[in-house]
């Protein structure tokens, strides 16, 4: 959580720098560098991932009667032996976000989503290394394969971000 207010506020100090003047009023926005910019698309698209995941968490958490906490521990990988319905939850935030459709993987939507953060190639290989995890059903699928990015996205986001104290 820390770690979103810190982009959010970094995004809007980034964003005034830009385009908000002293004296009065807006201004014609300044040029970024190309650092700059690029640490700027990628907090972007960090906040726009986690406002889409925000609203997809709390949909499927009104669908399943699951405590923020418990819904939280489900998606970090902190439930030892998920029931069908826990993993099935997981199932709901994927087809919220169309990470899965039509009983798959949905590798564009991925991308699309998290290229920006992660990087295409890394995002890939993430995503090809867990495509064949296995699974009985579309619940168990989908935990598998998050179970198994889960690790990869946590030393992504520890990339990019200062560990919460």
């Amino acid at each position: 959580m820390k770690s979103f207010i810190v982009c959010c506020m970094l995004a809007t100090t980034l964003l005034s720098f830009c385009v908000l003047s002293t004296e009065a009023g807006l201004r014609k926005p300044k040029k970024l560098t190309p650092e700059l910019e690029a640490k700027f698309e990628v907090l972007t698209a960090w906040i726009a991932y986690r406002l889409n995941l925000k609203h997809a968490k709390e949909a499927c958490i009104g669908e399943y009667g699951f405590t923020d906490e418990l819904a939280t521990n489900l998606v970090k990988i902190k439930v030892a032996n998920p029931s069908a319905n826990e993993k099935c939850y997981v199932n709901c935030l994927y087809n919220k976000l169309v990470f899965y459709k039509d009983s798959t993987i949905n590798k564009q939507a991925m991308k699309e989503s998290l290229y920006e953060i992660v990087g295409e190639e890394r995002l890939m290989n993430i995503v090809n290394s867990c495509m064949n995890a296995g699974g009985a059903n579309d619940c168990d699928k989908v935990y598998k394969f998050h179970a198994c990015a889960s690790p990869e996205f946590d030393k992504v986001r520890s990339d990019i971000f200062l560990p919460d104290e």
